[in-house]
């Protein structure tokens, strides 16, 4: 009961994920191209998509270590996993990815901050929050792939 309903939020908030670091990557490049000040919008969009990443993952990570019941298996047998592709991108691939995407996100809202010009943080922030969208992108058990997961998962 409770795995599926973190299940269910986890899946949905992806998209909550993938819709405020879209807004970060496009706020920054605007500002980027037009010499624009650093607002504190900039500051407050950058900040919610880190923190709906940091939810992600504690989500994540909840179902990761305690509740996933295909994870503890994954892990005892690890080397037997690896070359299975859903069993290595999720004992994995998809936790390795999206640590790190949440470390490059904490990494470039810290560094856009610390800039000395709004340009800078702009530029700062585009490239940062681009590559972190990437990540995830990249981490995410898409439909089309051997391991996929639906888009919409409903409880």
């Amino acid at each position: 009961m409770i795995y599926t309903f973190v299940l269910v939020v986890h899946s949905w908030l992806r998209w909550v994920v993938l819709l405020l670091g879209l807004a970060a990557v496009v706020r920054s490049a605007r500002g980027w191209a037009q010499k624009g000040p650093w607002t504190d919008a900039d500051r407050k969009i950058g900040a919610a998509f880190v923190g709906s990443l940091d939810v992600q993952l504690l989500l994540g990570l909840l179902l990761y270590v305690v509740l996933s019941p295909v994870t503890p298996g994954s892990l005892a047998a690890l080397r037997a996993a690896m070359p299975i592709s859903a069993l290595r991108f999720f004992a994995v691939e998809h936790i390795f990815l999206m640590v790190v995407a949440v470390v490059v996100a904490h990494v470039a809202l810290a560094r856009a901050k610390r800039a000395q010009t709004p340009t800078a943080q702009h530029r700062r922030m585009v490239f940062g929050a681009l590559f972190a969208l990437l990540l995830v992108l990249a981490a995410i058990p898409w439909p089309s792939l051997p391991y996929g997961r639906p888009l919409f998962r409903l409880p």
